[in-house]
């Protein structure tokens, strides 16, 4: 305490000397200048206490690309370090997640953007734009098809004929693309036809990585090099997700091959029912007295019924939705159900009757 007593006399008698040496002028300018120094700092305190908030309040939005652009949905693109708005007027941006190139809609049109300068790649100029997919991203114009590269370069000259057709995406480097409502092709990153457009129906199953397609009588199961796995004059292939390729001939019976196209079952059902008929007599329970009749029915893969020997042999092909027995030899087999059931009578050896 009497250290401190000491100093803050020591101080205050200085401070008497100084100003007592100094004339009024430069009394007056010496106060001046401690005044406006005190006031710089304050200011400069003040500064450095907002600037962060400041910053913080500039931010709005999501992130998008890898600068740190930013975009205000429904609104705009700008930049948070200066506050510039680098696009306006923005409908809607489509970003694919871990991608750099979006989708635009603006003035009810639409463009390929780059996430990290917010520059267009492609002209604001079409109707529809989907994702890009193995660096290829598609846009639509007066029902024309056109593919672009990541640098907004198009692959083709002139547009491709499209219709009927929800998603254009390519997968595995290649797009399934229906030209008209009857023909379908193959084509790939460089806009060449991998399968040419002559097709009934191209269908990509991707859990087996092949292509089921349909040319003219004949059925083609293709692998992703394009190599014939399974081909024939069925009327239907199925790729079942777990058992094989199911081959159904055009008389309805159906035989089951592998992935790689070799014969497993030359026919297969997916169940066997007994067949019974009412005999019109009555139990000691008064109940209705059913017995078998030598026939079965087999269930195929399709849910559709045939009629088979009590030997197993095969005597109708699987047309029919329900097959009952009005006697012991014979049935009536419907080709619908409810309103519109219809049907004919057939024996115990798939024959007609008239």
């Amino acid at each position: 305490m009497n250290r401190f007593s000491s100093f803050f006399v020591r101080l205050w008698t200085g401070f008497a000397a100084f100003w007592k040496a100094h004339s009024i002028t430069s009394r007056v300018i010496l106060v001046g200048l401690s005044v406006v120094l005190i006031a710089v700092c304050l200011a400069l305190s003040r500064s450095f206490k907002t600037a962060p908030m400041a910053i913080e309040k500039r931010l709005y939005g999501e992130e998008i690309g890898r600068d740190g652009l930013r975009y205000k949905h429904g609104a705009h693109i700008y930049n948070p370090e200066t506050g510039e708005i680098l696009v306006d007027s923005i409908e809607w941006l489509h970003v694919t997640r871990g991608d750099t190139i979006a989708i635009l809609a603006k003035n009810h049109r639409r463009a390929f953007i780059n996430l990290n300068n917010a520059q267009l790649i492609t002209p604001l100029d079409y109707d529809k734009a989907w994702e890009f997919a193995c660096d290829r991203g598609i846009m639509s114009r007066h029902d024309s098809l056109f593919i672009f590269r990541r640098d907004g370069s198009q692959v083709n000259a002139t547009g491709l004929s499209a219709r009927n057709q929800y998603e254009y995406l390519f997968y595995n480097n290649t797009l399934v693309l229906n030209v008209d409502y009857e023909h379908v092709g193959l084509l790939d990153t460089a806009g060449n036809w991998v399968l040419e457009p002559i097709y009934s129906k191209v269908e990509t199953n991707y859990n087996k990585r092949l292509y089921n397609t349909k040319l003219g009588d004949e059925c083609i199961v293709y692998d992703f090099d394009l190599h014939p796995v399974l081909r024939g004059a069925y009327k239907a292939i199925e790729v079942d997700w777990s058992e094989g390729l199911i081959a159904t001939e055009h008389n309805g019976i159906q035989r089951l091959f592998d992935y790689e196209g070799q014969l497993v079952y030359h026919v297969i059902y997916k169940r066997i029912e007994e067949l019974s008929y009412n005999t019109h007599r009555k139990d000691k329970d008064d109940k209705d007295i059913y017995e078998d009749t030598d026939c079965y029915i087999y269930v195929d893969y399709n849910n559709k019924r045939g009629l088979m020997d009590k030997h197993y042999h095969v005597l109708t092909p699987p047309l029919f939705h329900s097959i009952e027995a009005q006697t012991k030899h014979v049935f009536f087999a419907s080709f619908g159900e409810y309103s519109d059931r219809f049907g004919t009578l057939i024996d115990d050896h798939g024959k007609a009757l008239r």
